[in-house]
């Protein structure tokens, strides 16, 4: 028989966002494929000016040169960029604004290194989210409203549909959060930190506690017209 565990059910209404899901999704997508390999990551997708909040590290080589993350033709370049120091940056539209992007707007984040806090801080900012793969744990985070939205383990098998669905959640201006200081998770022996979801394995813990991947994948699925 299954266990149930139940949390409070609880629900934060943040600031609006006006970001691409597609965008967040094919870089959420990245980041897996990074975590997967120890690979460290780090990610941010704004609508607005943040140029005061970060110093370049690198020479902009690609100054004038239009790359974006939907464009497959410049996928490969994207991914090495992602592995140098700092973070990429992109507009809502999925457009690279710089890369080697060092950060200096941070928030603390307890067990993990400077990426981490850097995106924690400037996810603080309106219409502005963060996404990061650990070279510690491998966990793909997303972070937005000086929250951590998502954490999802990358070395479990996982249907294509999910990053479509993770970005549909982070990109909401209704979340569902895990209720009772953390407990699910806490139950789970899961980072208690994280305010609305975990991905391990089959299964997840939502504001309504613990149900299968596959149940909360349907539950996302638009209805059919």
């Amino acid at each position: 028989m299954k266990k149930k565990i139940n949390v409070k059910d609880e629900k934060v209404v943040l600031p609006e966002i006006d970001i691409e899901k597609e965008v967040v999704k094919l870089l959420i997508d990245i980041a897996m494929e990074f975590g997967q390999e120890k690979k460290g990551a780090f990610f941010i997708v704004t609508g607005r000016d943040i140029q005061k909040y970060y110093h370049l590290l690198y020479t902009d080589i690609f100054r004038g040169e239009k790359i974006n993350v939907k464009d497959k033709d410049t996928l490969i370049v994207i991914k090495k960029l992602a592995e140098l120091d700092g973070a990429l940056i992109f507009d809502e539209d999925g457009n690279l604004i710089a890369y080697g992007a060092e950060i200096s707007k941070k928030a603390v984040f307890k067990g993990h290194g400077t990426r981490h806090s850097a995106a924690l801080g400037i996810s603080q900012l309106e219409n502005t989210l963060a996404i990061t793969a650990s070279e510690e744990d491998g966990a793909v985070r997303a972070f937005r409203s000086g929250l951590t939205l998502v954490e999802i383990n990358p070395f479990t098998k996982t249907p294509p549909t999910l990053s479509e669905r993770v970005a549909d959640l982070i990109t909401s201006s209704h979340i569902p959060l895990l209720g009772g200081g953390g407990l699910a998770s806490l139950a789970l022996g899961l980072n208690p930190l994280v305010a609305a979801i975990i991905f391990t394995g089959s299964y997840i813990a939502t504001k309504s506690g613990v149900q299968s991947l596959g149940d909360f994948l349907r539950k996302q699925e638009p209805k059919k017209e």
